[in-house]
């Protein structure tokens, strides 16, 4: 498995995604990477709020062989796809979320899989320190809030 981004070019393209989509953040933040495998390019995107109660992972990628791409052309065309998926989801106010299973799109005269999952990790630690000590917390615990 190969990185897909050299350090400049992962700084580079999330400094465009916070150009393009800063105004959309509500105290949230971007993570990406990606990898090379072969035959594939994958791209994968987090969203995630700074106080831990949202992140939405999302994964992108296309088959080399199928679409007849180059490694390089395999990444312009998911990075073009996250794009284009990532202006809908902020267009349609976060209401159009990936399935959780990849799901075929196409793209122009290409193909590309996606697949997202949204969790609130502090909700999700908060359910496993529940069960950790079997302790029933209080309707009224700010936790829960």
């Amino acid at each position: 498995m190969a990185r897909l981004f050299s350090d400049e070019d992962r700084t580079a393209l999330l400094n465009l995604l916070y150009e393009r989509y800063g105004h959309h953040l509500r105290g949230e933040r971007f993570a990406l990477d990606g990898r090379v495998e072969p035959g594939l390019v994958e791209v994968g995107v987090l969203l995630e709020r700074t106080d831990g109660t949202f992140r939405y992972d999302m994964t992108f990628y296309a088959s080399l062989a199928d679409n007849a791409l180059s490694e390089e052309e395999g990444r312009d065309l998911v990075i073009d796809f996250m794009g284009w998926y990532l202006d809908l989801y902020f267009r349609r106010k976060r209401e159009i979320l990936l399935p959780l299973d990849f799901q075929e799109y196409p793209f122009g005269e290409h193909r590309v899989f996606a697949r997202g999952d949204v969790t609130n990790p502090r909700l999700d630690a908060l359910a496993d320190e529940i069960i950790e000590k079997g302790v029933p917390l209080a309707p009224d615990d700010p936790r829960l809030k």
